[in-house]
């Protein structure tokens, strides 16, 4: 009897180190896959009269810190994708559109829900960084993006326009 109790505990033991490794993997993808899906901003300097981003500003722009992050699967050029987009200055946000700047279009303007709205319904897929940057800036929040039509492949930007003629771009490609 000792020795099968001594062979269920190793046993045992085994299935539960063997469990314990299965799931710290499991995490270590979750956080690799949340940390490539999130994109940084570049601020430049938005001439309302050509309407153009200007590449060579007479005065540099406002630097703003901001975060994109894809909700669901990788965005394509088949399905409107969806994002929570978190920036400083949020309530200085005149729009946000999407534009292609090797093609020179852009595409529908996009569904964009104030930073009031997703506080609870998309509370989980804010990182904690970036709640913590919140709780500290008062001028911080997040924005819930849908009903983004990427219908081509390249390169796209998400173009957030600030009141003193700051742009915030963030860049990413369609592969199909």
């Amino acid at each position: 009897m000792a020795k099968i109790t001594k062979i269920l505990l190793i046993v045992g033991l085994l299935v539960g180190a063997f469990a314990v490794v299965l799931l710290n993997r499991k995490k270590d993808t979750e956080v690799k896959s949340e940390k490539s899906n999130e994109l940084s901003m570049t601020t430049k300097i938005y001439d309302k009269a050509t309407g153009k981003v200007d590449e060579a500003p007479s005065h540099s722009p406002e630097s703003y810190f901001g975060s994109l992050s894809f909700i669901g699967s990788e965005p394509n050029s088949k399905d409107m994708a969806q994002a929570i987009l978190c920036v400083d200055q949020v309530a200085d946000i005149e729009k946000i559109d999407l534009y292609m700047p090797d093609m020179g279009h852009g595409t529908q303007p996009p569904v964009v829900n104030k930073h009031e709205d997703i506080s609870v319904a998309f509370k989980d897929k804010i990182s904690a960084a970036l709640k913590e940057k919140a709780a500290a800036n008062p001028y911080f929040g997040c924005i819930h993006i849908s009903a983004m039509q990427l219908y081509m492949p390249g390169l796209w930007q998400v173009r957030v326009f600030y009141k003193n003629d700051t742009v915030g771009l963030f860049d990413f490609n369609i592969k199909d």
